[in-house]
């Protein structure tokens, strides 16, 4: 080989491998979160396949009941459809190992989390590995014994149902459903159906206020950081379209604060995390919302890595005896009306034409943000043609209550869970889709 040949050779390598490290470990597949079982494992479809995801290693910074925190994942994700980053073979296709996907994280589109994201929601402060744990289908190290032998059992059960159903004999067994006339039902089902029937019976009187929602002690709201001062006063902070007044614990070192703090952190997005009272409410003191944490999104950092970043340390929280430190119970109650207009996204005006201590006859309520949103420069758009459409029909409105009977706010603005157009009985979020796909045609 010349002297020129291999000059090229060596530039042709470094060429390889400077793309193979500018490319993103993972590739991202759109699918379905079925289901979550409780080893941090994802029934997933994909490609119309059943597949299992293996979600990214969690390293907690506390002692954490792995048995508690399964049951919150299993509980609040639901079926819905997800963005899966999962680590491929360096050439963009993604690998399977041990039967498994590797994902680094996973985007869920009902909640607009990703995963990782929707666990610091319930307050758990961990680091995410960065590799894929490739060495053991399950990595025992973060598991209890319960967990192992519950491993085992699982494993012990697929064996066996699998060697049940290598045994099968495919044969056709006649049964009673057979010798009966065409249209007659045998007694077994007949007694199902009549169960059935009253269950539906029952659910059907039921009203809705009986329905009850579990909030967590802890509110996060999206927004955007505002001006912080060495009191730990925070002013004009974007959080949720409104400019509103917040408060955080601060270190108790006089000059803290840097000018290159400051703008390290200016107008960054984060997730508030508002304290609640046991009531639900929000905590206020004086005029600002009380935080009990800040979560940094582009620096990945919350209010005390952050602090520590800097060499500061965070003060403990104080919990008073008023604040929430478990779920609290939120009912929903309903209130007809008539829908008058969709001021913002989140916002609308109604005109209450039923008597109810919960509402005065004229107010400005919150609902939620579409999913998906119109295109940023068609929201105005969206709002006059929704308003043009909707003003002036009959609503069912399902407001939030607290425990103490008074209507559960969220800023300042009482908050509606859902609302129904009871001429069609059209839902309000379905509504919104139609008005959004109509704008984009």
């Amino acid at each position: 080989m010349t002297k020129f040949k291999f000059v090229l050779f060596l530039l042709y390598l470094v060429s390889i491998n400077s793309i193979a490290n500018a490319i993103s470990p993972t590739v991202k597949v759109n699918g379905k979160w079925e289901s979550v079982n409780p080893f941090f494992i994802v029934q997933a479809t994909i490609d119309d396949k059943l597949e299992r995801v293996r979600l990214p290693k969690l390293t907690f910074k506390n002692e954490v009941d792995m048995d508690e925190l399964y049951k919150k994942i299993s509980e609040c994700i639901g079926p819905q459809e997800a963005v899966f980053n999962i680590y491929h073979d360096g050439l963009g296709v993604p690998q399977k190992k041990n039967g498994f996907y590797y994902a680094s994280d996973v985007f869920l589109k009902d909640l607009d989390a990703t995963f990782t994201g929707f666990v610091r929601k319930m307050g758990y402060k961990f680091s995410v590995s960065k590799t894929p744990v490739y060495d053991d289908d399950i990595d025992v190290t973060t598991l209890s014994e319960k967990d192992v032998d519950k491993i085992k059992e699982a494993k012990k059960i697929e064996k066996e149902a699998q060697k049940k159903n290598n045994q099968r004999i495919n044969l056709r067994v006649a049964t009673i459903s057979d010798l009966l006339p065409k249209g007659v039902l045998p007694p077994p089902i007949r007694n199902e159906q009549a169960k059935v029937a009253a269950i539906v019976a029952n659910l059907k009187k039921r009203p809705y206020k009986t329905e009850i929602i579990q909030m967590d002690p802890l509110r996060w709201a999206s927004g955007n950081m505002g001006t912080l001062k060495e009191n730990g006063e925070i002013d004009m902070a974007r959080c949720e379209s409104q400019i509103v007044d917040m408060i955080i614990r601060v270190p108790d070192k006089k000059g803290w604060l840097t000018p290159k703090m400051l703008e390290e952190i200016k107008q960054t997005p984060c997730e508030y995390v508002i304290s609640r009272y046991k009531n639900g409410l929000e905590v206020v003191e004086g005029t600002r919302y009380l935080l009990h944490d800040i979560y940094f999104t582009r620096l990945k950092l919350s209010w005390e890595e952050w602090l520590e970043k800097h060499g500061l340390k965070c003060p403990e929280y104080i919990e008073k005896p008023e604040y929430a430190s478990g779920v609290v119970p939120i009912e929903i109650h309903t209130v007809d009306g008539i829908f008058k207009s969709l001021d913002a996204l989140s916002i609308c005006q109604i005109n209450f034409t039923e008597k109810s201590n919960l509402v005065f006859p004229q107010e400005i309520m919150r609902v939620f943000a579409p999913k998906p949103r119109p295109e940023k420069n068609q929201i105005f758009k969206f709002l006059k043609k929704y308003t043009e459409t909707y003003s002036g029909k009959k609503v069912n409105v399902h407001i939030m209550v607290c425990p103490d009977g008074k209507s559960y706010t969220e800023l300042g603005q009482k908050r509606i869970k859902r609302m129904v157009f009871t001429e069609n009985y059209d839902y309000f979020d379905d509504t919104e889709q139609e008005i959004i796909k109509s704008i984009n045609k």
